[in-house]
């Protein structure tokens, strides 16, 4: 379809319009048991799963930061016991290293799935008339210009993270979130704001309490 505006103004418009555009994450969903009351945890161990061990870094620095800020004192799972904490199996011994360390909560971070798909985005076709020559005498000689973006693909990803709060004495389940993320390569800023939406969650919710 052509548009009757200018080339300028189009392009202009294609720039803000990109740079409004970013990789974003947002809760979509969470539950919470509300026969528990509020935990008032001293101590949180904030543990991401994963194969990648730079995301998961990323991700328990800002959840530890976001909970910090919120006057939790928390601890990221690998600079507490290392990148391989938990995949052993025992429990047991995973329960005694927690209490010996004084945790008394668990705040889990895994992906549930990543879901990509391509999509072809048409070109644009700009029309206006050419330049200087918008007098009848210029115009008489000239045609009237097209300015055109050609058409590109893009891949759409939608990646499913998995938020819980758990009580170290029990194991028991006190909240579960779930968050869609637009991109499958986290940014720092797009894992603040990440942990800012689950922590807010879980406050909001009264499962957690300073």
């Amino acid at each position: 379809m052509k548009k009757f505006i200018g080339p300028f103004v189009g392009a202009l418009l294609s720039l803000l319009t990109m740079a409004g555009c970013g990789p974003s994450v947002h809760l979509t969903a969470s539950w919470h048991d509300a026969k528990e009351p509020p935990a008032r945890f001293s101590k949180i161990l904030v543990l991401a799963i994963g194969k990648d061990l730079r995301k998961r870094q990323m991700a328990e620095t800002a959840i530890c930061d976001e909970l910090h800020r919120r006057d939790f004192t928390a601890r990221s799972g690998i600079d507490e016991f290392g990148p391989s904490f938990g995949q052993g199996g025992d429990s047991a011994m995973e329960y005694s290293a927690m209490q010996d360390r004084g945790f008394d909560g668990i705040l889990t971070v895994r992906v549930l799935s990543v879901d990509e798909h391509d999509r072809w985005v048409p070109g644009t076709t700009y029309y206006g008339p050419i330049g200087f020559y918008r007098g009848f005498y210029g115009y008489y000689h000239r045609v009237w210009g097209y300015y055109s973006s050609p058409g590109y693909q893009v891949t759409d990803v939608k990646v499913l993270l998995e938020s819980n709060c758990y009580r170290v004495s029990t194991g028991a389940l006190l909240w579960s979130g779930q968050s869609e993320a637009l991109s499958r390569n986290p940014t720092r800023e797009t894992a603040h704001r990440y942990a800012k939406n689950i922590v807010a969650d879980l406050l909001s919710n009264g499962v957690i309490q300073p």
